[in-house]
């Protein structure tokens, strides 16, 4: 770059191109040409130096399991807060969708995290998978059937050959046929409401956080069975390669210390940065709902859950629980059953529980 500074004086003095021209060769003036373009050249370089600073941080990669919500709100928090940072951390946060293919990019190291339900993970590594969950963001399950409140259905017993759209293949519809010796007719989830606010009879899969209060704004009354009261409750949470995990300890311990940080201020204290952040990044997420799926958690201790004394913090993952977890799906068949040891599909390494209702790492 050529800097070309023109500076008026009684001497007359210029810099121009980078040269000082004189007609005058006095002291001072000169000394003033040369303070000047001091100054224009820390103007010019400072800002630069905190960009170099940025690039010191390690970089990671969080895949998410939906686009821009406030079911992701603790990750938002931790980047809008700067906790990420503060760990060292520059940390990209992808949104996901129906084809996020997020076990694929954590197999190619294309994101280092990814989000999913603890079913889901222990399925995957006894699949051969080579990955590990490592920290909780929701302590119970958000997932529900959605009905209208003129249903008549009270029970999951009730649902015995009723047809319901939910996505196909997951574990908690063979849990639930198992459980109470039903059949549900299974309709592939088109991700929306407009059939179930079509039909007074209708039947989907949902969450608690998000379908019912789109269903109230378009003026019918839903109610829900929560799939946590059939039995069926796994950890939500994140998993990353057990590779990944043995080779860079630190980098995960400081991911997830900033990442509870984030979930215990979120869920606890103002959630406006990560509000702020989901809205830029997915225009569709008006206040309204943003505050209802908020409330939600909180009323249903979706994050914090119980407390200590039930094994349940923010981030937390209880090795009971999730024993009890693989051995109901073992006794119910979604697991086949194998002579070989059990293999490793979570750890609790990186996780230090402290006191008080949030828990979470200090």
């Amino acid at each position: 770059m050529i800097w070309k500074v023109q500076i008026a004086t009684r001497n007359r003095y210029r810099v121009s191109d980078g040269s000082i021209l004189a007609e005058n060769r006095d002291p001072i003036a000169i000394w003033t040409i040369l303070i000047s373009i001091l100054i224009l050249i820390s103007i010019l370089v400072i800002p630069g130096c905190g960009r170099a600073d940025s690039s010191a941080l390690t970089e990671v990669i969080i895949q998410t399991d939906w686009f821009p919500q406030p079911e992701h709100g603790g990750f938002y928090q931790a980047l809008a807060k700067g906790y990420y940072a503060a760990e060292g951390l520059e940390v990209t946060i992808l949104p996901g969708g129906p084809n996020a293919m997020s076990t694929q990019k954590v197999l190619k190291g294309s994101a280092h995290f990814a989000m999913n339900r603890a079913d889901t993970v222990y399925s995957l590594v006894n699949r051969d998978v080579p990955v590990t969950m490592v920290m909780a963001t929701l302590q119970h399950d958000p997932q529900a059937i959605l009905l209208h409140a003129s249903n008549p259905i009270e029970s999951f017993e009730e649902l015995d050959g009723k047809r319901v759209m939910a996505i196909p293949g997951l574990n908690w519809i063979k849990w639930i046929e198992a459980k109470y010796d039903i059949k549900l007719e299974i309709i592939p989830h088109d991700f929306g409401i407009e059939r179930f606010l079509n039909d007074p009879g209708f039947i989907q899969q949902c969450l608690l956080t998000n379908e019912p209060f789109y269903v109230s704004q378009s003026g019918a009354s839903p109610k829900v069975l929560p799939l946590r009261e059939s039995g069926f409750d796994p950890y939500h949470g994140i998993y990353c390669l057990k590779s990944f995990a043995a080779e860079n300890p630190q980098i995960v311990h400081r991911f997830i210390r900033a990442s509870v940080r984030g979930w215990q201020d979120f869920i606890l204290n103002d959630p406006s940065p990560a509000f702020t952040l989901i809205q830029q990044r997915n225009p569709k997420m008006n206040d309204a709902f943003m505050a209802f799926s908020h409330s939600t958690m909180k009323k249903q201790q979706l994050v914090t859950g119980m407390g200590s004394k039930m094994g349940e913090q923010v981030g937390q993952l209880d090795p009971l629980r999730m024993e009890a977890l693989t051995t109901e799906m073992q006794h119910l068949g979604l697991i086949e059953d194998s002579e070989e040891p059990e293999k490793e599909w979570y750890t609790t390494r990186f996780l230090k529980p402290v006191d008080g209702p949030a828990g979470g790492l200090p």
